[in-house]
């Protein structure tokens, strides 16, 4: 709920970008509501949805409400940041939510060092179909921008708390698609320093909506936000670094493309098959040898 700030209780502006997924919404709400931090707006930027997203967020007080025409995530979280007010922003998914004390952990560091960017934590990554939770907690303590080279080890949104004035100079691409906040990690880490820790902020909901079930494409996307930084690297150990991140997404979503074509939750398709055979041509020949074996 919103509150009058205090010196030591900047408002935090909850940024909820929502497409269609207004059914998820009042968790969402509960999820910020139930902080313990006394000051945080709440706004909903409505990218064109055709469900009930309007009648949930318009109805719900407390709760700003934009609408725009469908223009995708990276806007949507853009026209979100136009409408706050908030000193501190946190970018929450409709479909996530925030775990318990998640808005007081990240405003204690950033009010540690009045030079962090951004400060982000762990998260559990919560698997619908299959009933399972899965803790994400690294330790990353330093040289941020190197590690973000090799990986996103962020690896969810809501967990990152920036301070207003990064989006004075920077702002989400958005003829990205996918893998917009790891192209903005990385643009700012290559500038300012950032904070991580251990604690957990936020539950990540997995699901068959999710755009990360679309699997070349998300390399596609990864990859090419990497290849942006090669105009950055400034030293051999850089170069190692984006190189070593290069064959990081290769295997990871290869991988986990293997692992759905197997248990028969992704579908053999030539885009599929030449992203295997391009990227781990040994998944790719095993997969084909398995289909071989099994028709």
């Amino acid at each position: 709920m919103l509150s009058s700030s205090h010196i030591d209780s900047p408002l935090v502006s909850v940024i909820i970008p929502c497409y269609n997924h207004g059914a998820y919404l009042q968790e969402a709400f509960e999820s910020v509501w139930s902080q313990a931090y006394p000051s945080i707006e709440i706004i909903v930027v409505d990218d064109g949805s055709t469900d009930n997203t309007r009648e949930v967020a318009a109805s719900t007080k407390g709760v700003k409400y934009i609408y725009q025409k469908n223009q995708g995530l990276s806007a949507a979280r853009n026209t979100g940041v136009r409408h706050s007010e908030g000193e501190l922003l946190v970018f929450l998914d409709a479909d996530d939510w925030l775990l318990p004390d998640a808005i007081n952990l990240n405003v204690h560091y950033l009010l540690q060092n009045e030079q962090l960017a951004f400060v982000s934590g762990g998260h559990d990554k919560v698997f619908v179909d299959e009933g399972i939770v899965k803790e994400e907690v690294y330790e990353v303590p330093s040289e941020h921008y190197f590690h973000l080279l090799q990986g996103n080890y962020i690896g969810m949104h809501a967990t990152v708390m920036y301070r207003r004035w990064v989006f004075e100079e920077f702002a989400y691409d958005t003829s990205l698609k996918a893998c917009e906040d790891y192209d903005l990690y990385l643009r700012i880490t290559r500038k300012y320093p950032v904070l991580h820790h251990t604690g957990k902020i936020a539950a990540y909901r997995l699901h068959t909506a999710n755009m990360s079930g679309n699997i070349p494409f998300m390399l596609a996307t990864a990859l090419q936000v990497l290849d942006r930084q090669q105009k950055n690297i400034q030293s051999a150990v850089e170069q190692e670094a984006l190189d070593r991140g290069h064959a990081v997404w290769k295997n990871y979503y290869c991988d986990e493309l293997y692992r759905k074509l197997i248990s028969k939750k992704a579908t053999a398709t030539p885009g599929t098959l030449s992203m295997l055979v391009k990227h781990k041509p040994v998944l790719g020949l095993k997969y084909m040898l398995k289909s071989l074996l099994h028709a």
